[in-house]
């Protein structure tokens, strides 16, 4: 809904939308700048960037393409699912239209004959060259104008045959030092599976980006700013009362400062009853796009790791809760660091664990009863 008064909601709930403020993404994003500015190959360009559902890896891709963009690349939007290279290289082609033209065609003998018999030669198709000698006309025609490609690839599906051609593929583009960048984004165990890959180890030498938490100050000011920027104001109590709700989480700042807004109202001083209807909704929808989804994922003793933790009203020490499950803390571990992976807890110290999506625990109460 559009407010007359107020102008449109500024906040941004969506999948992959790039919100008015990036908050705590401010080193990534002027590295970002610079390495699609320098003349020099910077570590940035071949980046692998991880997080749990909610942190922020799309929204972060499409503001990486929009910098690139601005700086005179190609940048084209990837999903790792089957018909991947073609679709890398045809989007490449499309989006490069503006700079140089692709359309390739060979001659080919239709028809051949002696003497009286004819003999044709049409202009046509001839068999299609391999994807990466294809890839390589591309990028030496865009070298030819000083421009550089960028490959997003998001959702990455580890087991995908394609995905480990183009990387492997994109290796040999650095070597040759052509002007191309790779970033990938994808849920931490996706990730990890993809480096382990022997095919692909070189990417274990990629720029790693780990998206988490964000510090609530930081989240605060962020807040702040786009409601101020809009146009409007929250009370401090209520934005108190919001950075808590939030848990440094970026999704559901974007949640919260959604719903705040919406239930404002037309007044450009949201009154505090109605923001805190506003935390209240968010965080239950929190709770069903992205606890559940996140939950389901879990094995059971991953669900039962979880519920061992919530016999404490704080952090939980990994030998506690070893002794809850029945278990040695060995085997408590490889739950532990599954759990880390997911990104649904994070390390306390060099011995807790805590939760590390905002209403988890109140979440996996309502799942016990």
């Amino acid at each position: 809904m559009a407010y007359e008064h107020v102008g449109d909601n500024p906040f941004t709930p969506s999948f992959g939308e790039v919100p008015l403020i990036m908050a705590g993404r401010a080193q990534v994003i002027q590295e970002l700048g610079r390495s699609f500015s320098s003349a020099s190959r910077r570590p940035i360009l071949t980046s692998v960037i991880s997080g749990a559902r909610g942190t922020g890896k799309t929204a972060l891709l499409t503001f990486a393409e929009a910098q690139a963009r601005e700086r005179g690349w190609v940048s084209v939007s990837l999903v790792s699912l089957p018909g991947l290279l073609e679709e890398a290289y045809e989007q490449s082609c499309r989006q490069a239209d503006h700079v140089i033209d692709m359309t390739l065609r060979t001659k080919r003998i239709s028809s051949l004959g002696i003497g009286p018999m004819s003999v044709g030669i049409s202009h046509s198709e001839t068999t299609t060259p391999g994807w990466r000698t294809r890839m390589s006309v591309l990028l030496d025609r865009l070298a030819e104008k000083g421009v550089g490609l960028l490959m997003t690839i998001d959702e990455i599906t580890p087991r995908l045959d394609e995905l480990i051609q183009l990387t492997s593929a994109y290796q040999l583009f650095v070597r040759e030092e052509r002007r191309v960048a790779l970033l990938m984004a994808g849920l931490p165990h996706n990730v990890s599976l993809l480096l382990n890959d022997k095919s692909v180890s070189f990417l274990r030498r990629a720029e790693s980006i780990r998206l988490g938490r964000i510090a609530d100050h930081e989240i605060e000011r962020a807040l702040r700013d786009t409601f101020a920027q809009s146009g409007r104001s929250v009370s401090d109590g209520v934005i108190e009362e919001a950075v808590h709700a939030i848990g440094g989480f970026p999704f559901m700042m974007q949640l919260v400062g959604f719903n705040m807004w919406e239930e404002g109202g037309t007044s450009k001083d949201i009154k505090d009853a109605r923001a805190r209807r506003g935390i209240r909704l968010a965080t239950e929808e929190f709770k069903t796009r992205i606890l559940l989804p996140s939950y389901q994922e879990l094995s059971p003793m991953d669900r039962r790791f979880l519920q061992a933790m919530l016999q404490d009203e704080g952090d939980s020490l990994l030998s506690t809760i070893a002794r809850r499950l029945g278990k040695t803390n060995s085997y408590a571990t490889q739950y532990k660091n599954r759990l880390l992976e997911h990104g649904i807890i994070g390390m306390r110290g060099s011995r807790s664990v805590g939760f590390e999506l905002p209403s988890m625990r109140e979440f996996l109460v309502e799942q016990k009863g």
